[in-house]
């Protein structure tokens, strides 16, 4: 594991005694905004902090950018898209790495920074790379709060969950290799199989007082 591994994009099913032996960790709810949560034990959990910039913005501004009219449509572009048409990247200042302070030249040093020296940016960017650059934008942002609120709190695992990881492959692997990258391996982004289903149970089971009941013993 680590960045140079390359190990941030491999797939791992974890059993239940590897989830249990996680505590303390990191739930982060990505949804139209983003909820993070420290979670001590089952039942003992604590909102720590939060975000406004989640999915809601993802797809108001990919709505306002290119006209599309569902989420679906919005992944589609972005998986036909380019960012690097639009994102600045390191590269593009320095002619290469920054290894002076640790910056790869295809890292981001501005999200749509190169549309500033266009004369006509609307005319010239294709909407594919317009959502792709939004899309590695909003992602780069929640894993960067989620990143510092895991140092904060001590938690080496952050379980990210919410609707906009729903078939969204591009965030999953970038928050992945973020938090892997920026904790230099000792962090680590774990996923769930139903992301986008995690909330509306959580509100089942508490309504249905099965989490109280558990708790109370038989």
């Amino acid at each position: 594991r680590g960045k140079k591994s390359g190990d941030w994009n491999v797939k791992v099913q974890r059993d239940s005694d590897a989830i249990q032996a996680s505590f303390p960790y990191l739930l982060v709810s990505i949804g139209s905004g983003v909820s993070i949560i420290r979670v001590d034990a089952p039942g003992v959990y604590q909102r720590v902090s939060g975000s406004s910039i989640g999915g809601g913005t993802f797809f108001g501004l990919a709505r306002l950018l290119t006209g599309c009219s569902s989420y679906e449509e919005a992944l589609a572009l972005a998986e036909k898209g380019d960012a690097t048409k639009c994102d600045m990247m390191v590269g593009d200042i320095y002619g290469r790495n920054y290894g002076k302070i640790g910056l790869s030249s295809d890292i981001v040093a501005s999200s749509f920074g190169k549309l500033m020296s266009e004369k006509d940016p609307q005319s010239t960017s294709r909407p594919e790379d317009l959502v792709r650059s939004l899309l590695l934008m909003t992602t780069n942002n929640i894993g960067q709060v989620a990143l510092l609120n895991a140092q904060k709190e001590k938690c080496a695992r952050i379980y990210f969950i919410g609707n906009f990881l729903r078939s969204n492959e591009i965030s999953c692997r970038r928050l992945s290799y973020a938090i892997d990258y920026w904790s230099d391996g000792v962090m680590e982004a774990l996923f769930l199989e139903h992301e986008g289903y995690f909330g509306a149970l959580g509100a089942f089971m508490l309504s249905a007082h099965v989490v109280d009941d558990e708790e109370d013993g038989p």
